[in-house]
């Protein structure tokens, strides 16, 4: 007689993959909308800021800052939605994304400290900032959705 244990994933889990990834494409998303506000010029975005203010050309270094830490936990989520869920990769998931989470909630709160200093009256924080702090918000929902996500252990037994 022979076990074989298959983890089945339950529909918390997976929803909580999809949360993440939904998460992940809002970011990208954020990145591209109006992130501050001028008074004398238009809206930039935080692509805008960090790549075409530095001459167009294509800068790895902003580039990873933008979009590594988010290419990481959707790259996990996928994963996870799609190979079956592990132990592991539920503690992989979440620290990717309090990483990327941490490092990016500092930003928000830098430039929105920016916006309170005294030199740069005239700046406003557009759709693209709350929207980002939006995404991070989600992903992080999806995270702990996936870490309370039960698995069920099926048992088959087959005479042999």
């Amino acid at each position: 007689m022979a076990h074989e244990v298959h983890r089945i994933r339950t529909r918390g889990s997976a929803l909580g993959y999809a949360v993440v990834l939904l998460g992940g494409a809002l970011f990208v998303t954020s990145c591209f909308l109006p992130y501050y506000g001028l008074a004398v010029e238009r809206s930039v975005s935080l692509y805008d800021q960090l790549l075409v203010a530095q001459g167009g050309g294509l800068e790895l270094g902003a580039i990873l800052f933008l979009f590594g830490g988010v290419a990481t936990v959707v790259v996990v989520a996928i994963v996870g939605l799609t190979r079956g869920e592990r132990p592991s990769l539920r503690a992989f998931l979440a620290g990717a994304v309090a990483t990327w989470s941490l490092t990016w909630l500092g930003s928000l709160l830098q430039g929105a400290t920016l916006r309170d200093s005294a030199l740069t009256r005239g700046l406003s924080l557009e759709v693209g900032f709350w929207l980002q702090a939006v995404s991070i918000g989600v992903a992080v929902i999806g995270t702990i959705l996936v870490g309370y996500g039960k698995r069920r252990e099926v048992k088959d037994s087959h005479d042999r």
